[in-house]
């Protein structure tokens, strides 16, 4: 029997069952390894979702623009709540600021720790008073085109303005508007008329102080209570204080149903509103 020669370089023939190559790598460790990368990444999504919980991001889709209209709404509660969302600082410009939450909320953000400046005309000397304590964040506009801003910017971030003066009635009683504006941008195009505004303004002097009214919020029954509830001819009934144009020459007849009254909220809760100021 003859054997056939076998070459040492002829490649070995196939028995059917096939060798592993040390090369390869075995499936142990590829399954092992997708599932690592498939736990890295959940690790990854939750602690995404975490962060975005913790941060609250709003809504891309959110308006930075809202507007609310009175008497419908009750500014005063919008301006309150904006006001005390402040942190940092309020720059504030007023033709008339009487209404008593705003400027207890403005003093209150004071003794936070926020930076407040308040620009007003130098006509309207009503809330001097009620603001004695923290008179050095009060300035008075220079002398020239009336202060008709009512407006203010939050923190940098946030503007407010519309047509509603800082009064109980131009926030509860007119019809006004109250714009709200969450864009850094328009927040500092108002600071940057502010600082000029601000720069030229005076501070509050003794003459000011003299010439306010008082500030009548606890004012005592008796001699003390001095505002005006006038009935008009139109049957309006509009209450004034003391220190403003038409009160002096305001005649009162208890006939027709007129009464004093010993503060503001008295003369609201009672049917009064405040004499229109422009």
């Amino acid at each position: 029997m003859t054997s056939a020669a076998i070459s040492p370089s002829a490649p070995a023939q196939s028995t059917g069952a096939q060798r592993p190559d040390r090369y390869q790598t075995p499936k142990v460790i590829l399954m092992a390894r997708n599932y690592k990368g498939s736990m890295a990444w959940f690790r990854a999504i939750l602690a995404a979702v975490a962060i975005a919980t913790l941060i609250r991001i709003p809504p891309t889709n959110a308006d930075p623009v809202e507007t609310h209209y009175a008497p419908g709404e009750n500014l005063e509660r919008v301006d309150a709540a904006l006001i005390k969302s402040a942190h940092l600082k309020i720059d504030l410009t007023a033709f008339s600021l009487t209404d008593w939450p705003i400027i207890d909320a403005l003093i209150d953000a004071h003794w936070r720790g926020v930076r407040v400046r308040i620009l007003l005309d130098p006509t309207q000397r009503h809330a001097i008073e009620r603001l004695r304590e923290i008179a050095g964040s009060v300035r008075m506009k220079a002398p020239g085109p009336y202060m008709h801003l009512k407006s203010y910017s939050i923190d940098g971030l946030v503007l407010r303005s519309g047509s509603a003066n800082l009064t109980a009635s131009g926030l509860k009683q007119q019809d006004n508007d109250l714009v709200v504006i969450r864009e850094a941008a328009a927040a500092r195009a108002f600071e940057a008329r502010f600082e000029q505004i601000w720069s030229a303004a005076r501070p509050i002097t003794q003459e000011d102080h003299a010439l306010a009214p008082p500030a009548l919020q606890n004012a005592p029954a008796g001699g003390n209570c001095r505002i005006k509830g006038n009935i008009n001819r139109k049957g309006e009934r509009i209450y004034h204080l003391p220190g403003e144009r038409d009160y002096a020459r305001t005649r009162m007849d208890k006939g027709k149903g007129e009464r004093w009254f010993c503060s503001q909220e008295e003369a609201v809760a009672a049917g009064w509103r405040k004499v229109e100021t422009r």
